[in-house]
C-alpha cells in the first residue's frame, strides 16, 4: 500500500465522513468509497462500519490501519538505509543529547558542511540510554555522550572530560556574600556531608548518563534526601534548582541554556572526595560505511568544539 492510499483510510478515520474526507484528500467521493469497497472485498473484513453517520472505524480496521502505518514506515526507512548504502558518504546520522547537541552541534555542522559541502545530516536528539539503542539497532552513525561504553561492538572514543559538581540553590545555604566571593566552577564552595544529607533533590531520569553520577552519589555518601523530583530535561532540572526546588550532582555546562536572572540563584558547591568530572565519549561501529565521515566528526569535536 503507497502512502497515498493509507492516507485515504487516515482520514476517514479521523473525518468520520465520506464526504468531508473526500474533500480533505482532494478526490471525489464515489472514488473513495469505491477504493475502500475494493479493500475490504480483497481483505474479507469490513474496515469501517458505513450503515451510520459519523462513520466508525471497526476494531478490525483499527488493527489493519495500525499494522499498515508501521509496515509503511518500515519500507521507507529500508528504502532509505538502501539509498545510504548504496551513496554511504549521502548522509550522516548524529546521535547526541539535547543539551549537548544545543551547545555543539550548529558549530560542528558548520566545519563538517565544510569538509563534505554535499553531505546531507540528521541529527537525532535523545535520552543516552535510548541514543544507544540506536547505534545497536543501526539507526544512527555515531553516538554522542556520557554512557557506560560498550567495547564488545563498538569503538568508543573519549572527547573530553566534563566538570561534575553540586548545583545548590542561593536559598538552600546560609552563608554570606563574602564567603561565596569567586564562587564559579573552577571554584566551588566547600559543603560538609552533613549540609546535604536531607535536603530535597533533583534526580535526572534513570535514561540519562548523569543518573549514573546521581546514584554514585547517594549511595557512596548514604544521603537520604527529603524529596526527590526526577525529569528527563535537564534545563528543566536546573531551572527547578533555580527556584529553589532542590540541588543536583550535575555538569555546570547546562547553565548556559537557561535564563542569567536563574542562573543568579544557583551555587557552585562541592563535598569532599567527590568525583570532580566524567568522560564524554563518541561511540561507533569500526564497519559503518561512514566511518571517514565519522572520523571527521570525532576531530572536529576535538580540535574546535569541546
Amino acid at each position: 500500500m503507497t502512502p497515498e492510499k493509507l492516507n485515504y483510510l487516515l482520514v476517514l478515520a479521523e473525518e468520520q465522513n465520506l464526504t468531508r474526507a473526500s474533500k480533505r484528500l482532494f478526490i471525489t467521493q464515489p472514488t473513495l468509497t469505491a477504493y475502500i469497497n475494493r479493500l475490504e472485498n480483497e481483505l474479507g473484513v469490513r474496515l469501517f462500519d458505513r450503515k451510520h453517520n459519523p462513520v466508525r472505524t471497526t476494531r478490525s480496521g483499527q488493527i489493519y490501519i495500525d499494522k499498515i502505518k508501521r509496515l509503511v514506515l518500515e519500507e521507507q526507512q529500508l528504502n532509505e538505509e538502501l539509498k545510504n548504502y548504496e551513496s554511504p558518504q549521502n548522509k550522516i546520522v548524529i546521535g547526541i543529547g539535547q543539551i549537548h547537541s544545543e551547545l555543539w552541534c550548529p558549530d560542528l555542522v558548520v566545519e563538517l558542511v565544510k569538509r563534505h559541502p554535499k553531505l546531507n545530516i540528521q541529527i537525532k536528539e535523545n535520552q543516552e540510554a535510548i541514543l544507544m539503542d540506536y547505534l545497536r539497532n543501526g539507526e544512527i552513525d555515531i553516538f554522542m555522550g556520557h554512557t557506560v561504553v560498550d567495547t564488545v561492538n563498538f569503538h568508543f572514543e573519549e572527547l573530553c572530560s566534563e566538570d561534575l559538581m553540586l548545583l545548590f540553590p542561593r536559598n538552600f545555604l546560609e552563608i554570606t556574600e563574602t564567603e561565596l566571593n569567586g564562587n564559579s566552577a573552577a571554584h566551588p564552595y566547600v559543603l560538609s556531608l552533613n549540609q546535604i544529607k536531607n535536603l530535597p533533590v533533583i534526580s535526572p531520569a534513570l535514561s540519562q548518563g548523569l543518573y549514573l553520577n546521581h546514584r554514585q552519589l547517594i549511595e557512596q555518601y548514604h544521603i537520604n534526601p527529603r524529596r526527590y523530583i526526577s525529569t528527563s530535561n535537564m534545563v528543566t532540572a536546573v531551572s527547578m534548582i533555580g527556584k529553589g526546588l532542590g540541588y543536583m550532582y550535575s555538569s555546570s555546562g547546562i547553565l548556559k541554556r537557561i535564563e542569567p536572572k536563574l542562573c543568579k540563584n544557583i551555587i557552585f558547591c562541592t563535598i569532599p572526595r567527590l568525583p570532580n568530572s566524567r568522560k564524554f565519549y563518541g561511540g561507533y561501529s569500526e564497519h559503518n560505511p561512514n566511518i571517514n565521515i565519522i572520523r571527521d566528526i570525532l576531530q572536529i569535536m576535538k580540535d574546535k568544539i569541546i
